[in-house]
């Protein structure tokens, strides 16, 4: 069978959205499965694309300090030369690979919802639709970060463009897949048949994640970090952007800082985004530079999670944060968000400590309890890194290659009725 995964952005771009998409592909070819995936602009990756990036990503360092660009304004909305690319490019793969089934899988309710209406049209291939995270939420928190004369246009035409999404949902009689119940609810809410909507979480392939962890002296080496006086590192692995609330996170280490001279601490921040800049300025102000770390986007962030005593997720919100996952997998003490997504993955004062996201000095103690007390630093990296295993590959895939066997299975049923 050939599954067509089809995404709006760049497969090898950065963000858990991306990881997601090359994770499954390399899960279904693993199960013998045919897989291509088409990303913006028409372009397609094979197989054996997959296949080549499946080796250990190496630890690689970047410094692009992006910005609150156009396109990162407006990518909650389809683009219509991304969506001519596509429905070409998959019409003339559909005509090379004649022989075998077919099915497309969606990852955003943008292009790919588009394109995956016009293949059905014209070609009669099923589709499945997969949710990541929170959209349209994600969209109001960064255009209001963004603060620009186009935000309150953008968000004019992200709501009016989602109201269609979703009658586009409501007609298509197609299962959808989402990260978390919150994201359920939500989309039950706008009148989608509950029946249609599955929770599938996101999957890790937790014994390679854990082989290709470098230890504490190679990844703290790796980032520059040869102190020779011991410190607990706080560590931040993802996106720089709104959602995320990684301005929240310094204004905490700050305020640590400031409470115990004797404390010895730096804050580790891997990833890049809109916020960087403004990061930077404010680590500048705050005379914070000797104690901060930004290293930028960096492929196979995950490898240097060794260097990080706390890790610490302070999102806004969350689908199914694949960051938090691999921090379990490698017995991180974690503090996170008391959100929905978070809430469904850990427990408070079990896998990790919550605090809520618009309480700053609970985000300071919970840091400065586990700083304290190294026993629960591993008891909680313990516990965690045993709920891991529920998020493994092995444990989430099937669940997707089942709903993709009952489409095909109620396709052959319905040619046979007609």
């Amino acid at each position: 069978m050939l599954v067509y995964l089809v995404m709006g952005g760049e497969v090898n771009g950065p963000g858990g959205w991306a990881t997601y998409v090359r994770e499954l592909a390399r899960y279904l070819v693993t199960c013998d499965y045919q897989v291509k995936i088409l990303c913006r602009m028409g372009k397609m990756c094979t197989n054996a694309d997959i296949s080549a990036t499946s080796q250990s990503e190496s630890v690689t360092f970047s410094n692009p300090k992006t910005g609150f660009s156009l396109y990162s304004l407006m990518q909650h909305l389809p683009n219509p030369l991304s969506i001519f690319l596509g429905v070409i490019k998959i019409a003339k793969d559909i005509k090379y690979e004649s022989r075998c089934q077919k099915i497309l899988h969606i990852h955003d309710l943008t292009s790919s919802l588009l394109i995956a209406f016009l293949v059905r049209r014209f070609f009669n291939l099923p589709f499945i639709v997969q949710i990541h995270g929170f959209p349209l939420k994600e969209q109001n928190i960064k255009l209001i970060s963004a603060k620009s004369a186009l935000s309150s246009f953008v968000w004019l035409l992200t709501k009016t463009w989602h109201k269609i999404a979703v009658k586009l949902l409501q007609v298509s009689h197609v299962p959808i897949l989402v990260n978390n119940n919150e994201v359920k609810s939500y989309y039950e809410s706008c009148g989608i048949q509950p029946s249609r909507l599955r929770v599938v979480a996101s999957g890790l392939n937790v014994e390679k994640h854990v082989r290709e962890l470098l230890s504490e002296v190679e990844a703290k080496a790796c980032l520059g970090m040869t102190e020779p006086e011991k410190c607990v590192t706080i560590g931040y692995v993802g996106r720089l952007a709104p959602e995320k609330k990684p301005v929240m996170l310094v204004k905490a280490f700050r305020d640590i800082l400031k409470s115990r001279y004797e404390i010895r601490t730096k804050l580790l921040i891997i990833g890049d985004g809109p916020m960087r800049n403004s990061l930077e300025k404010i680590v500048n102000e705050y005379e914070l530079s000797k104690h901060v770390i930004f290293t930028g986007f960096v492929p196979g962030a995950y490898r240097l999670l060794n260097a990080i005593d706390i890790y610490v997720l302070p999102s806004l919100s969350e689908g199914s944060p694949l960051s938090l996952i691999e921090a379990m997998a490698a017995g991180k003490a974690i503090v996170a968000s008391d959100i929905p997504a978070i809430r469904e993955i850990v427990e408070d004062g079990k896998e990790a400590l919550l605090f809520d996201p618009y309480r700053p000095e609970q985000l300071k103690e919970a840091i400065l309890k586990l700083y304290h007390n190294p026993e629960l630093r591993m008891e909680l990296g313990e516990n965690a890194k045993k709920k891991a295993r529920q998020y493994d590959v092995s444990v989430v895939y099937p669940k997707i290659i089942e709903v993709y066997q009952q489409v095909l299975r109620n396709k052959a049923r319905a040619l046979k009725i007609k």
